[in-house]
């Protein structure tokens, strides 16, 4: 059974303040720390995003894949986990290509600048004279927004290869994940 006590001003001590279970909270302390302390490393919440709308990507700029999901961060000490796993097919006609794949938040990438991450790697070219490679991509990112806004986190993709391949994402209705995780900072 749990007790609360709720403790006026005491001339002698100057204590005021709510006590449960012999813990006094006082002036947005906890026995004397910063309750923001309490959290530190703790997982304070676990957003999931899923999508398994299959896409074939032919653009050679990066487009979404459709697979995002959004977490508001309870402190802007909080770093947020993002873990990710999408099933990826990457096909083209002669040359040999890639796909490339980079994680946003927002409009900021924060995981695979540049050219991104090749996934898929490279396709290689079979019997039917056409090139494929079926693969994830599967990526675990610490970030800092250094928000208590609504952020979103997602992934773009792109075809990089001649004629009219893609990059085919959530292949064969698989369910691609997003999962974020904010740890108290």
């Amino acid at each position: 059974m749990s007790t609360l006590q709720v403790n006026t001003i005491n001339e002698s001590t100057s204590t005021s303040g709510v006590t449960v279970d012999g813990v006094l909270i006082k002036d947005g302390l906890v026995d004397g720390k910063d309750v923001s302390a309490l959290t530190a490393g703790k997982v304070l919440q676990v957003v999931q995003g899923t999508d398994n709308t299959s896409a074939n990507i032919t653009a050679t700029s990066y487009t979404d894949t459709g697979l995002t999901a959004s977490i508001t961060p309870s402190a802007t000490s909080s770093k947020i986990l993002i873990i990710i796993s999408q099933s990826v097919l990457v096909w083209g006609p002669g040359a040999v290509p890639f796909g490339y794949f980079k994680l946003l938040r927002d409009s900021t990438v924060i995981s695979g600048s540049g050219d991104g991450y090749p996934v898929g790697m490279k396709a290689y070219l079979h019997g039917d004279s056409n090139n494929y490679k079926g693969n994830s991509f599967n990526v675990s990112q610490l970030d800092s927004p250094s928000t208590t806004s609504s952020v979103t986190y997602k992934t773009q993709a792109k075809y990089a290869g001649s004629g009219s391949g893609y990059v085919a994402t959530a292949y064969n209705n698989s369910v691609d994940s997003i999962v974020l995780m904010e740890i108290g900072g």
